[in-house]
C-alpha cells in the first residue's frame, strides 16, 4: 500500500463507478461529494466523456468545479467554462486514424473543444446498421456537432481532438481494426468496455490529466484518491496517492487498488469517500 497522506482531491470515474445507469447520481453518492467538498476536498469527475456529455446531476452541483474529461485529453474549469490544460491528438494523426475508419461502417465520434462531433447520419444508423446494443442508446441522444464527412471536417478545421471514440465495434471487426490501429504512431488505445475503443494522444490518460490538474492547483498527487472500475481508469489509479476500485471493477483495476469497495450499484464510491476521506 502507498504511504497515506491527507486526501485533498478525489478523482472519480462516472460510468460503472459513480453513476447508476448513465445519468443518475444516488442520494448517498451525492451526499458524499457534498460532505467532502465542505471539508475542503476537491471533488473531480474523471471521465472518458467529453465535457458536454457529463450529466447535469454532476455539472449542476456547486461543489463540482473541475473535470478531467476525454480520458485526460482536456481538463476543464466548469464554473468558468474554461480549459485548464489539455493533451490533444495532432490533426495529422487524427487523419491517419480516420483513414482506417473510412474502410468500415462504424460510429466514430471526435471530442473537440468540449463537444462531441460525429457524422450526420450516425445516430440514425446506430440501431439499424451499426447494431448498437440497447444499453448504449442513451449516448446517441447527446448534443452533437454534426458533419457530413469526418475526414473533411479534420482537414478543413485543423481540429486537434481531445479523444477519438468508437463506442461500439462489432466483434467480427474488432480484432482487425485493433491490429491496424496498433500500427500507427502517436496514439494511446484504451477501453472502458469490452466492445469499444478509445484513442488519445500517446501517453495521455486520466492519470496524466490528474497530474496536470494537480500542477494547476499546486497539489501533490500523493494527496489524491482515485476511484474507478475499468481499463481507462488504470492511469489515474496508478497516479493517485490512494486507489479505490468498486467491487464490479475489472481484475486489472483491482490489481492497482489500495482498497476494493462495494460495487457501483451499492454506492461503492460513497463508501470510498466515507472511509478514506471523511473519516480522516
Amino acid at each position: 500500500m502507498k504511504n497515506r497522506e491527507k486526501i485533498r482531491l478525489v478523482a472519480f470515474d462516472l460510468d460503472g463507478t459513480t453513476l447508476h445507469g448513465h445519468a443518475e447520481l444516488s442520494a448517498r453518492n451525492r451526499q458524499a461529494i457534498e460532505k467532502a467538498s465542505e471539508a475542503g476536498v476537491w471533488m473531480v469527475p474523471a471521465t472518458g466523456r467529453v465535457k458536454n456529455f457529463i450529466p447535469p446531476c454532476l455539472t449542476e452541483l456547486p461543489s463540482i468545479r473541475y473535470a478531467i474529461t476525454s480520458n485526460g485529453g482536456a481538463v476543464w474549469d466548469l464554473h468558468e467554462d474554461k480549459l485548464v490544460c489539455a493533451n490533444w491528438i495532432p490533426t495529422e494523426t487524427a487523419l491517419a486514424v480516420q483513414q482506417i475508419f473510412d474502410d468500415y461502417e462504424l460510429y466514430v465520434e471526435y471530442y473537440v473543444n468540449g463537444r462531441g462531433v460525429t457524422r450526420r447520419d450516425n445516430p440514425d444508423k446506430a440501431k439499424t446498421v451499426f447494431g448498437f446494443p440497447e444499453d448504449k442508446f442513451y449516448f446517441i441522444t447527446k448534443d452533437y456537432t454534426f458533419v457530413d464527412s469526418l475526414s473533411d471536417y479534420l482537414t478543413e478545421t485543423g481540429a486537434q481532438p481531445e479523444k477519438i471514440n468508437m463506442m461500439f465495434i462489432p466483434e467480427n471487426m474488432r480484432e482487425e481494426i485493433l491490429a491496424r490501429l496498433q500500427q500507427l504512431d502517436g496514439i494511446e488505445l484504451t477501453y472502458s468496455n469490452v466492445d469499444n475503443i478509445e484513442i488519445n494522444a500517446k501517453g495521455c490518460n486520466k492519470g496524466t490529466g490528474l497530474r496536470m490538474l494537480c500542477d494547476a492547483l499546486g497539489l501533490d498527487p500523493a494527496a489524491t484518491m482515485a476511484v474507478g472500475d475499468n481499463g481507462n481508469d488504470l492511469g489515474m489509479l496508478r497516479a493517485a496517492g490512494f486507489a479505490a476500485v468498486v467491487g464490479n471493477g475489472i481484475p486489472a483495476a483491482k490489481a492497482e487498488a489500495d482498497a476494493v469497495v462495494a460495487p457501483c450499484l451499492e454506492d461503492g464510491f460513497a463508501e470510498a469517500v466515507e472511509r478514506f476521506v471523511l473519516c480522516n
